[in-house]
């Protein structure tokens, strides 16, 4: 299998072959301990790329590279054709808006209300905004994830699943142009998990999202991957559709399936 990632194949007809985000050589380190040693790879306009690998093989690093809560040490990221190392701060923060982070924990704050953890991101992005077009914009994040009747509960009222559903809806809000997952499914029971897995694919249908799923479960790779990347010792190991790893007859990659 290639080690350098290549745009979309099957489905190509149906998406804008556009790069949106490359990394080039991509190199992270922390101390001694070296978690990304050469990654190259492209997401595409409109595209689920899922990273599969083992613990502690850098799939969160990768992208929190991405998001800039890590710097790197060596390589090229440009995202949406903007090289990253080229930028001042206020064209980072521009583009940085255009990418929506979904932590693995939801990152709500249990002292607020759901309406109020969807007003802090357009407070804090937008400085001034009507009340009536945040009051749309809240309407719709919730509607979008189901939980329209939630608006003034308190995230400890809701369920793992429903606070899944509202951290995604706070991401939503300021309608990013790249979805960042980090491990979506964690914690959750198979059902709720794969409804989560098909509200992934409703965003990417609806926002016409270009998102990175950095998962475990192999479940919500099969549902939501145009593509899927493998990392190992730091690298993009394999490449391929669901179906071309899972028939792999790479015992390593194999093992990803069982």
């Amino acid at each position: 299998m290639t080690t350098e990632a290549t745009p979309l194949k099957g489905n190509n007809n149906k998406r804008n072959n556009m790069i949106v985000v490359e990394m080039i050589h991509v190199k992270k380190s922390f101390g001694e301990n070296q978690v990304l040693c050469d990654i190259n790879l492209v997401i595409n306009k409109g595209e689920n790329l899922v990273i599969l690998g083992k613990s502690g093989t850098g799939k969160s690093v990768l992208i929190k590279c991405i998001v800039g809560l890590d710097i790197l040490d060596d390589g090229k990221l440009v995202i949406l054709g903007k090289n990253i190392s080229e930028l001042n701060d206020k064209e980072l923060m521009v583009i940085r808006r255009k990418i929506g982070f979904l932590f693995q924990s939801g990152a709500l704050y249990d002292s607020m209300t759901v309406r109020e953890n969807l007003e802090f991101p357009l407070r804090r992005q937008l400085i001034t905004i009507p009340k009536e077009k945040m009051d749309m914009l809240i309407k719709e994040a919730l509607e979008d994830v189901g939980l329209a009747e939630t608006i003034d509960l308190s995230p400890s009222e809701l369920s793992g699943g429903m606070r899944k559903r509202l951290g995604l809806a706070r991401t939503l809000i300021l309608k990013p142009e790249i979805m960042l997952y980090d491990e979506p499914t964690t914690g959750l029971d198979p059902i709720t998990s794969k409804e989560i897995s098909s509200l992934i694919l409703e965003v990417q249908k609806k926002y016409n999202t270009s998102s990175i799923i950095i998962t475990h479960d192999i479940n919500c790779a099969k549902l939501t991957a145009d593509r899927i990347i493998v990392l190992k010792d730091g690298i993009c190991a394999a490449e391929g559709s669901y179906s071309d790893l899972k028939n792999s007859t790479d015992a390593w990659i194999q093992a990803f399936f069982e």
